[in-house]
């Protein structure tokens, strides 16, 4: 048996933990499928590919479901997948030289995230996520959004692998989005009281209530986790701060989201930060600073936001020239977005 072990938590997933399971059955990779409680066909499914399929009584703690599959995995090198995940890329021959020759070390993956957009799954953003480890040396922590914890210490040196997966789980219907976040939303909130001094809970639950369009409350707790000592070099932190300017945007606050300034320079590196604060300046009527920073963002590489050094700046440079009456510069940068596949400088070229 390959000395990989898959490690899957389920429940009700019949719809997507084939097309998961079969990405990886190729690979000779043991797989563990843990059910949580399915009353659906997940299990009879996942019987059909995987080498175990247990049960774990739901306890609202997806750590704890996470560690009994570290548990019943054969193997100390676990891959974590999700069910709402497929492989698009992996370099098994990289996987084997990490466990032999960075065996102390956590291995992050791509992780493309699609949507549906006028009925064609659409890339919408990319992010890293921590998925291949030594189960003697880390473990699962927290109720929900569950984080990859050293047994011992506590650094996590990652590094990322040429592999990469395609994330299906954020295109769902209005009431199933409900549904899911305001679940995590309460789990959340459970946690936080046992945990109140952890910024990345302030960071999640900002994020729940943005996804459920909640951005005045989205604002309170992206401030309330902003208040803490944070490393800028961290992803989530990078990404509440991108998310808390938004906020701030969507809600009107413009004039606050120029506070962002005093954390220019820690963010500048980031490219979902640039092309935030082009916004931030956009939307306080600052047009020359705005169009430095979209400029800028052009020039830099791809950010966690599709689009964020491309197509979206440059909507936005147009829409700037078009305001101040240079119509022929607008349609030249609305053309360039357009040719990227951007359907709104379409639909605005279409309106010329």
């Amino acid at each position: 048996m390959h000395p990989i072990s898959v490690c899957i938590i389920a429940k009700n997933e019949e719809s997507r933990i084939e097309s998961c399971l079969r990405s990886i059955k190729p690979f000779g990779f043991e797989i563990v499928v843990v059910d949580t409680g399915s009353t659906d066909r997940t299990k009879e499914i996942a019987e059909k590919y995987a080498d175990k399929v247990l049960d774990f009584a739901w306890c609202d703690d997806f750590s704890a479901a996470r560690n009994f599959s570290l548990r019943e995995a054969s193997n100390n090198w676990i891959f974590m997948i999700d069910c709402d995940e497929t492989i698009k890329e992996i370099d098994v021959e990289e996987l084997t030289y990490f466990r032999k020759h960075l065996s102390d070390k956590v291995g992050s993956v791509s992780r493309e995230n699609l949507v549906t957009e006028n009925g064609v799954l659409t890339l919408n953003n990319i992010d890293y996520t921590e998925r291949f480890f030594n189960k003697k040396l880390y473990r699962y922590t927290g109720i929900i959004h569950e984080q990859l914890t050293p047994i011992k210490g506590n650094e996590l040196p990652n590094l990322l692998l040429h592999t990469t997966l395609l994330h299906t789980g954020y295109d769902m219907t209005d009431a199933q989005r409900q549904a899911k976040y305001r679940r995590n939303f309460t789990l959340l909130e459970k946690q936080l009281e046992q945990d109140p001094q952890n910024p990345y809970l302030y960071y999640q639950l900002g994020k729940s209530c943005e996804i459920l369009e909640d951005f005045a409350r989205a604002c309170t707790y992206y401030d309330k986790g902003l208040e803490f000592d944070l490393d800028p070099e961290l992803a989530y932190v990078q990404a509440m701060v991108v998310s808390y300017g938004n906020a701030l945007l969507r809600t009107n606050q413009a004039n606050t989201a120029l506070g962002l300034e005093g954390v220019y320079d820690e963010f500048a590196p980031v490219t979902d930060f640039v092309y935030l604060m082009g916004n931030v300046y956009k939307d306080n009527g600052m047009f020359e600073q705005a169009l430095e920073q979209f400029q800028k963002a052009l020039q830099m590489p791809p950010g966690r936001q599709n689009g964020s050094n491309s197509f979206l700046p440059l909507y936005q440079c147009g829409q700037i020239f078009e305001m101040a009456g240079d119509s022929a510069s607008a349609c030249i940068l609305y053309q360039q977005a357009a040719a990227l596949g951007f359907l709104p400088a379409q639909e605005r070229l279409k309106k010329e």
